[in-house]
């Protein structure tokens, strides 16, 4: 199973045709990564409402045309009719559905399940004040995989390095690299990983040719003997 991660940035475009440039080369990246076989992406910051109009976004209208629901299985959480911005997986049709993991399906988290074995959760944590409350919360999460944009890292200009670092006893992090590049480059994208199945997980690594957002996507594998295994 292939596996990325990406906080695309896009909710703070316009939402006016024609589709900006932008988006159509995120859409070309996550389409050509589920082509290669069992693939699935989780896109964080992808928009919902336009906050001119409150009415659905242009992008998230184009979203639905161009992963259609014959094909694809496109797979978030409205927890607001005027939510700005949300947490999206996407795979084809057929290779993931929804999970029922309680507190980590909001508009900023969604769990999937693999083929009904691995249990998946993208997140994108809030930050400032709230994003110690966010992180301690995943302690509960028993998904098998947590990755996404946690808003905090084992990095030293990390707010809340301690709290990260304290976080899922029984995962482990394969990705503390820089992520976020623009401003002031940080690691705050992660992929966190049951222990158990970390050696399973492989390929991971931190796409930095790709510059369409401020944070580069993440890909890894997951070997599907171990998925058939769990």
């Amino acid at each position: 199973m292939k596996i990325i991660t990406w906080n695309t940035e896009l909710y703070i475009e316009k939402t006016l045709m024609p589709i900006c440039k932008k988006y159509r080369m995120a859409v070309d990246v996550v389409r050509e990564y589920l082509s290669e076989g069992d693939a699935v992406c989780f896109l964080q910051e992808i928009p919902y409402c336009s906050s001119e109009t409150w009415e659905k976004h242009t992008l998230f209208l184009e979203l639905q045309k161009d992963f259609p629901e014959k094909e694809y299985e496109l797979i978030f959480n409205i927890t607001s009719k005027k939510q700005i911005m949300m947490t999206v997986a996407i795979a084809k049709k057929g290779t993931i559905k929804k999970a029922d993991c309680s507190g980590f399906n909001s508009n900023r988290m969604v769990t999937i399940r693999c083929k009904d074995t691995l249990q998946i959760t993208g997140i994108h944590a809030d930050n400032g004040k709230d994003n110690i409350r966010c992180l301690q919360s995943l302690n509960h999460c028993d998904s098998d995989i947590i990755l996404g944009d946690f808003n905090a890292g084992d990095y030293e200009q990390s707010e809340n390095r301690e709290i990260f670092k304290q976080i899922l006893g029984g995962h482990v992090c394969i990705c503390n690299e820089i992520t976020k590049w623009t401003q002031r480059p940080t690691p705050i994208d992660h992929v966190l990983v049951k222990k158990d199945i970390a050696p399973m997980c492989s390929k991971c690594n931190v796409q930095k040719e790709i510059k369409c957002s401020d944070h580069y996507p993440i890909f890894f594998e997951v070997r599907d003997g171990k998925m058939e295994n769990i």
